[in-house]
This record gives C-alpha cells, structure tokens and sequence, in this order.
C-alpha cells in the first residue's frame, strides 16, 4: 500500500514536471545556438524536515530522496533547473525535546512527498564555456519556485479521509559541479523547499493528541512552536548532455 502510495506521489509530480521539461526540450532543440545546452539526469540523496517536531537540527532523521532532473544552459553563467522527486520525511516529539503543544510526547510521523521544482542556477565562475577548456567546475547558488504534492488528512474530526493536495513552495539552494567530458557532469547539491502549510507533520488523525474542530491540530492558545514547515534535499547528480556542442564560430555563446 505505501509503495502504491508512493509510486501515484512521483507520478504525480512527473505529469506536473513533464511539460516544464518538454519546453525545455523543444527550447533547446529548435533554438539556433542549443548545442549542448540540454542535459537530463538522475538525482538521488536524502530528505528531512524541520518544522513544529524539528526547530531547526539539520539532518534530522534522513530519508531516501531521488528524482529526475533537466537543466537548459543559457551561458556559462546561468542555467535553468527543473526537477521532480520523491522525498520522505519523518519525525517524533520524543526525539529532541520538542513536543506539540498539549502533546503526550509520543506523536510521531513518516510521509512520502512528490517534489517539483523549477529554478534559476547561477555560477559563481565561468562553467562549461564552448571555448574555454579550465571552466569544468564551479558553485553555483539555486533559487525558483515548486509545488508539493502530499496527502493531506482531514481536519473534521469525523472524517479521517486523505485528499492529495498541491502547495505551493519555494526553493533556495547551493550546490557545485563538474564536467567529466563533453556529454556527462556530475554535480551536489544541498537545498530547501519553504511551504507555507503547517501540517505536513500531520500524518495519522487517530494519533493526533487534539480534542475540538476550532483548533484541530492545536497549534494556537500562544504556542511559540507553531511555524510553517520546510524539508530539505542533500545529494549528487548525474546529466548528460543531448547535443554535441559546434564549435566552428567563436563569435559568441
């Protein structure tokens, strides 16, 4: 069942990324100078979250993470990013100290998320220049705008039905890579995904430690804990590139 679960979230998340990536395709394809400006890859690592159960520890509780990812290089400066995973994350009071507000201090949760993004890289030197051999790596800072794509459970206490929502998200990150040769990179990356939701730590319904419609996940009555979620990814890439670069004019790039 989670694995059906979790096959429908990436399914999901690749319709949502499909046409963002065949623009890029076509772009790249049908534009004068797309030579080698189209890379498609895997990317894999891991995902966790920082929220009401998590503060703020980095790595907490890793999870696996992997996905697809399509990159339009627009010069050796800026690239244009797209993706679509699957993450997991997870969490417990019980953990860190930080326990919800009214909480018995045993609430605990694990979800899968679909995750898609579409971002803007910018490199911090020269990167993959047609003319310019040393310019095989570089940083880069990444930044663009995604949706999250997860079951949400209902808040009517007399309806513990699920419903698969879109929200949307903001991802920041940075990252660096480098180019093996002329058709393959490799490349790392470690990044956020700001939501503006405050439940995806709400997992189970029967496990929520709540009583009352008005406040179903009993976050108000002053708590300091209650803040929108985040989730992070940490972990390498591989692309390759789709078209052989010419390199007969170097009048430009």
């Amino acid at each position: 069942m989670k694995k059906k679960r979790e096959l429908k979230l990436f399914g999901f998340a690749l319709q949502k990324c499909g046409f963002i990536l065949t623009l890029l395709f076509l772009f790249s394809f049908f534009t004068i100078k797309a030579q080698d400006r189209l890379e498609v890859g895997l990317m894999a690592g891991t995902s966790y979250y920082l929220g009401d159960l998590n503060p703020q520890k980095q790595f907490y509780k890793p999870s696996l993470a992997y996905g697809g990812v399509a990159r339009y290089v627009l010069t050796d400066r800026f690239a244009v990013k797209g993706s679509a995973a699957l993450m997991n994350i997870k969490g417990e009071e019980s953990y860190n100290g930080t326990s919800f507000p009214n909480g018995n201090g045993n609430y605990s949760f694990k979800r899968s998320i679909g995750d898609v993004a579409l971002q803007m890289e910018f490199n911090f030197r020269s990167y993959d220049h047609p003319f310019i051999k040393t310019t095989t790596f570089t940083p880069y800072v990444s930044f663009g705008v995604g949706t999250t794509i997860y079951q949400r459970i209902s808040s009517d206490f007399e309806n513990s039905s699920e419903q698969m929502v879109f929200i949307l998200s903001l991802p920041i990150g940075v990252g660096f890579k480098y180019k093996i040769n002329k058709w393959i990179r490799v490349g790392a990356e470690w990044s956020f995904r700001k939501t503006f939701v405050d439940d995806l730590d709400i997992r189970i319904r029967r496990n929520i430690p709540f009583e009352g419609t008005d406040d179903p996940y009993g976050f108000e009555g002053g708590t300091t804990v209650h803040n929108n979620d985040l989730y992070s990814f940490a972990g390498v890439m591989v692309t390759f590139s789709m078209f052989r670069r010419k390199t007969e004019c170097k009048s430009g790039y």
